[in-house]
């Protein structure tokens, strides 16, 4: 099912000017970038859900999966930010950066701005940093109240390595899912008496779930809630 929407998705992307009026068709640098992510996705998608099944029936997150996920997420970013254009994705930091070098004397050295590239990698780097940190805050404070673990290291790793492939706002949208499907599930748990407050749960694979589901609908999801505060 995840590579029959992975390709249904690759072909309404490369072949949206057909059906939609005033759509240009896509170049051939762009089908570039669209084989690229799609592949991507496919083979990124493959890692989630064999994640999602071994911490379902083992309550682990091998290594080799999250940090194998991270590596090719970003080795694809590389790659993508070698075929953006001249000022794609770029962005301006000052619009003006003026130096004093002596009294009375001011240089303008231009503005100062990232590069496409730049922006894309470095901007990568920091979601996997942000979206780690968050869950290793939050397993911090579980700890320091309730004085026992209350989530493993490989949800941290996990929830890095779809920040890694999604960037930041996907991967915060996952967790959100992740919460979400897990409480629901306890509460059903509960209510059929089969779970108490101290039974452990596979979150990793609601989490892995939630990432599956923000990498083909997230933007949408994201724009429709945004849409709400217009």
């Amino acid at each position: 099912m995840w590579f029959t929407l992975v390709a249904s998705h690759f072909w309404t992307m490369t072949h949206l000017y057909r059906t939609v009026p005033g759509v240009p068709a896509p170049t051939g640098s762009q089908v570039t970038l669209y084989s690229i992510g799609f592949i991507g996705l496919a083979l990124w998608g493959f890692l989630l859900i064999g994640l999602m099944v071994m911490d379902w029936q083992t309550f682990t997150l091998p290594d080799s999966f999250t940090f194998t996920g991270i590596a090719v997420s970003l080795f694809l970013i590389c790659i993508e930010a070698i075929f953006l254009g001249p000022t794609e994705d770029q962005v301006l930091l000052t619009k003006h950066s003026l130096h004093l070098t002596s009294p009375g004397g001011v240089t303008d050295h231009g503005n100062v701005f990232l590069t496409g590239p730049e922006n894309l990698i470095f901007g990568r780097i920091a979601a996997i940093v942000g979206a780690a940190l968050i869950l290793l805050i939050v397993r911090w404070l579980y700890k320091a109240i309730r004085h026992r673990e209350g989530m493993g290291l490989g949800d941290v790793k996990l929830i890095a390595m779809i920040a890694a492939f999604l960037g930041f706002a996907p991967a915060i949208l996952a967790l959100f899912i992740g919460v979400l499907l897990a409480t629901l599930y306890g509460i059903l748990l509960v209510l059929r008496r089969k779970a108490a407050a101290t039974t452990k749960l596979p979150f990793g694979s609601f989490l892995a779930a939630g990432g599956l589901i923000a990498a083909l609908w997230g933007n949408t999801l994201i724009n429709s809630y945004l849409a709400l505060f217009r």
